[in-house]
């Protein structure tokens, strides 16, 4: 599989943004903050909270490159997943992504021009449950004047759903013994459309309820998982407790180190779960049937 797309692999792909106030003002709505906090996040130097890069040096992906799920049409810096292997001559193949392990050196400021460089570093097939997958992993690297973010991204691209069932809302995935809850959060369609808005992502999914039931297979809009990821690292960080979320998304703790894997859908409208253990090291997003449906791990530093 290696060999089919061997000429993609160290693929290099650069974007320069300034890390923008309103977006930094845009995101704090989008959590309902409240005008205040937004002030105070967009306000210049402030650091970025966890994940909150993800808002930024995306790429624009012109109307006319897009394919019909919304995502950029494949070929240029990734891979043509449907030119050989597994998917050849299939019409679409359906995309996720599925993990990720985020590293911090500092912290992206806001004023401040990041620069972002992205890199494939291996794709690989595996056999999956369902049928076969193709793993594309990318490293992207963020850098500004105060601070770098070294992101590893695992894509993993699969067939479209053979029948035109909808799968269930809830598997039985049981979530890690002691845990504790620490907070209950409601994604709903409005939120999830403004996170597709502030990270550039088209992927219907997300908005189009119509599209997760005709063509992906889904019940009901698909909560982003790089969106659940944050979360988990809100929490990891303290800024999101029992509580509900610190206006100014600070926390007791500083993330060195985030690591996270979907293990399932999560839905609009449905409650998600966010535990912890004791020493927030492992975190846990459970579904509205308490079932796991994310898993990460923080390192402090």
């Amino acid at each position: 599989m290696t060999g089919a797309f061997a000429s993609h692999i160290g693929r290099i792909e650069t974007l320069n943004e300034t890390i923008h106030p309103m977006r930094m003002a845009q995101a704090a709505a989008m959590l309902g903050l409240g005008r205040e906090a937004a002030d105070t996040l967009s306000g210049e130097g402030t650091a970025l909270p966890p994940l909150f890069h993800l808002f930024f040096t995306n790429n624009t992906s012109d109307a006319g490159a897009l394919n019909p799920d919304g995502h950029e049409k494949l070929g240029g810096f990734m891979p043509d997943v449907t030119s050989a292997g597994p998917f050849e001559g299939k019409p679409v193949v359906r995309r996720m992504w599925a993990a990720g392990d985020i590293s911090f050196d500092g912290h992206l400021r806001v004023g401040e021009m990041a620069r972002r460089t992205s890199t494939i570093t291996s794709i690989e097939e595996k056999k999956g449950s369902t049928g076969p997958l193709i793993f594309v992993n990318v490293e992207r690297v963020i850098e500004a004047a105060s601070g770098r973010v070294t992101e590893k991204r695992t894509i993993v691209y699969r067939e479209p759903p053979a029948t035109t069932a909808i799968a269930p809302e809830s598997q039985d995935m049981p979530g890690q013994d002691g845990m504790q809850h620490h907070f209950t959060w409601h994604p709903d369609a409005i939120q999830l459309f403004r996170f597709s808005a502030l990270t550039w992502n088209g992927h219907r999914i997300h908005y189009d309820a119509d599209h997760c039931r005709q063509n992906e297979g889904y019940p009901d809009l698909v909560t982003h998982g790089p969106f659940t990821a944050m979360m988990l690292a809100l929490t990891a960080t303290g800024a999101v407790t029992g509580e509900g979320i610190a206006p100014d998304l600070r926390g007791s703790r500083v993330l060195s180190r985030f690591r996270f894997r979907g293990t399932q859908p999560l839905f609009s409208g449905r409650k998600v779960q966010l535990h912890a253990s004791a020493d927030f090291t492992q975190l846990e997003a459970r579904n509205h049937n308490a079932q796991q449906a994310m898993k990460a791990n923080a390192e402090f530093g």
